[in-house]
C-alpha cells in the first residue's frame, strides 16, 4: 500500500469479490489503493472479523484519516465457526477455498451455507439453525464492526447484497430478541438503498444483470459490471460526499 494514497478496505460475500465489483470500481473513480478482503458465500462473522483485523494492521502503518471502509453484509444464514483439525473436513461441494483464513496462513474458519451437502453443514441447518439466532448474529456483527471503527475515528459505509433486514419472516426485527440490538444500529452509515441486488433491479433493469431474474433467485443473478458501475456512481460516491469523503 503507497502511504501517500487512501486505502479502502472492502469486506462482504461474492457481490464485492467479484473483480468488476463496486471496490473495484469505487477505486477506479477516487483512485484508492484497495484492500479487498471479500470471498464468495463468506458470512457476517467472518465479513466482521476481517474488518476488525486488517484495519487494526493498516493502521499500524497509516494515518486513520487515510483509511475508508466499506462493508457490504450477506445473507443471514450463513455460518462459519473456528475449527484446528481442519483435516477432519472434506469440502465436498467444491467451494474455491473451505477452511478459509481471517489471519494470512491461518485457514482454521469453517464456512458453511444453507444449499450445502456436507455433513457439517447438514447437522447444523437440520439441528441448529433458526432465523432468529441467525439474525441475531448478524446484528451483533454490524454493532461490533461499528463500534470499533468508530472507537478508532475510521470512516465508513455499510450496504448488504440484498435486503438482510426485511421483515418479511414472521416480522423477525420486531421479535423482542431481536428488536432492542436493532435499534442500536447506527443506520446514519447505512447507504440509502435496500440492497444492492435490489437497487440495480429497479434502477437498471435487464442492462445490470447478465441474466435477469425479476422473481430475485439470487442463483447466478449477480450485478454485472454495468451494474455496480451504476450503483458506486449513483449511490455510494454522493453518501461519500456527504459525509466528506474524498
Amino acid at each position: 500500500m503507497e502511504e501517500n494514497k487512501k486505502t479502502l478496505i472492502a469486506s462482504g460475500c461474492s457481490f464485492t469479490h467479484q473483480p468488476w465489483s463496486w471496490a473495484y470500481k469505487l477505486k477506479e473513480l477516487n483512485e484508492y489503493e484497495l484492500l479487498n478482503v471479500s470471498m464468495p458465500c463468506q458470512g457476517n462473522n467472518i465479513i466482521a472479523q476481517k474488518v476488525l483485523y486488517n484495519v487494526s494492521q493498516q493502521l499500524k502503518i497509516k494515518r486513520k484519516e487515510d483509511i475508508l471502509v466499506g462493508v457490504m453484509w450477506s445473507g443471514v444464514d450463513r455460518e462459519d465457526f473456528f475449527m484446528y483439525d481442519v483435516n477432519r473436513l472434506e469440502n465436498i461441494d467444491g467451494w474455491e477455498e473451505n477452511p478459509t483464513n481471517i489471519i494470512e496462513g491461518q485457514k482454521n474458519w469453517v464456512i458453511m451455507n444453507s444449499n450445502w451437502d456436507n455433513p457439517i453443514a447438514r447437522l447444523w441447518y437440520e439441528n441448529f439453525h433458526t432465523y432468529v439466532g441467525a439474525m441475531i448474529d448478524t446484528l451483533k456483527n454490524v454493532l461490533l464492526t461499528q463500534l470499533f471503527l468508530e472507537k478508532n475515528n475510521i470512516k465508513y459505509f455499510m450496504t448488504t447484497y440484498m435486503n438482510i433486514f426485511d421483515t418479511i419472516k414472521e416480522d423477525i426485527l420486531f421479535n423482542p430478541e431481536v428488536e432492542y440490538i436493532h435499534k442500536m444500529i447506527n443506520f446514519d452509515n447505512f447507504l440509502p438503498v435496500d440492497g444492492c441486488y435490489e437497487w440495480v433491479k429497479n434502477n437498471c433493469k435487464e442492462k445490470g444483470f447478465n441474466s435477469v431474474d425479476l422473481n430475485g433467485s439470487m442463483d447466478i443473478h449477480h450485478p454485472n459490471d454495468y451494474g455496480h458501475e451504476m450503483f458506486t456512481k449513483n449511490i455510494i460516491v454522493p453518501f461519500l460526499k456527504n459525509i466528506n469523503v474524498r
